[in-house]
């Protein structure tokens, strides 16, 4: 598969670098991105999604949220009208259980594949081709693919269909943000008593998460309030809390802690934190036990 043309839509952050190591894997990149001139190295740069699409059996999506997927992709000069018959959107963004479905029917509609395979990992994982992939859809289109991941990223995880590894990822952000409203927590408790929020992580980290590097990243980053530069930034933290709630809506799951971190992402930014990573949830925790936002 090396030398195969791949289409790629999105250079941001986490964008980049995933398209710059397709390049360094030996596949001949197509790029596009709203903003011009962020092509990596040996990628040619392209003047809309569907040129990026055109020739490719498969393009690759890594967007901010579900308006921009939706737009790149059935937009006009979208991928659909670039991508061949036959060929596969892998779709690499966290969105909504329902846009995937959406992105999947219009896909079979042009005889098309969608396979939705968010990430878990941030820029530097990107750059490292640490990521965590989590394909969903048909499973020989995702099997196809696997060259692919194996450029991008150390682990496949399959969830089923492309609605469930959407919400596979909004369950596991979920999950992450509610490790950073607890680790908000408990060292806020811990500082107002005159402990030292480090030597605690870094006791609780060799005890709890000795064989766990995310919980300890977290817990060191909030211990010591290292908030920017973002990684993961707040907004994007409310976007897929929000998201997890609407789909749990959906499927009339309570999901109480989540509101009550929306409720936290919204505090923090209402303070026009949208530059801090999104483990500043837990400035909203400090603030509240008398405690500066920051150390």
């Amino acid at each position: 598969m090396a030398g195969e043309t791949i289409g790629f839509c999105g250079l941001g952050q986490m964008g980049r670098p995933m398209a710059a190591n397709l390049v360094a894997a030996g596949f001949s990149v197509r790029a596009w991105n709203r903003t011009r001139g962020k092509a990596p190295e040996g990628a040619q740069e392209c003047d809309t999604p569907r040129e990026a699409a055109r020739g490719a059996r498969i393009v690759v999506s890594m967007l901010a949220d579900d308006t921009a997927v939706q737009s790149v992709t059935l937009g006009e000069g979208g991928i659909v009208g670039g991508l061949r018959e036959g060929g596969t959107h892998v779709g690499m963004s966290t969105i909504s259980p329902a846009l995937s479905q959406r992105l999947h029917e219009a896909h079979k509609a042009a005889r098309q594949h969608f396979v939705a395979a968010p990430v878990f990992g941030r820029p530097d994982a990107a750059a490292a081709r640490k990521l965590r992939i989590v394909p969903g859809g048909d499973e020989q289109a995702v099997a196809q693919c696997k060259p692919l991941f194996d450029a991008l990223g150390e682990g496949i995880f399959p969830m089923g269909t492309a609605p469930q590894a959407s919400l596979a990822k909004l369950c596991g952000n979920f999950m992450i943000a509610s490790l950073i409203e607890s680790f908000g927590e408990g060292f806020a408790l811990a500082e107002k008593a005159g402990i030292d929020p480090m030597r605690l992580s870094e006791t609780l980290s060799r005890i709890l998460f000795a064989d766990a590097p995310l919980p300890k990243g977290y817990a060191n980053r909030i211990a010591a309030t290292s908030f920017e530069p973002a990684g993961f930034a707040l907004a994007l933290g409310l976007k897929d809390i929000s998201l997890a709630l609407r789909a749990a809506e959906d499927l009339r799951v309570p999901l109480p802690l989540a509101s009550l971190i929306r409720d936290n992402l919204i505090a923090a930014l209402a303070k026009a934190r949208d530059k801090w990573d999104w483990g500043g949830l837990a400035s909203t925790v400090r603030e509240a036990a008398g405690l500066p936002a920051r150390r």
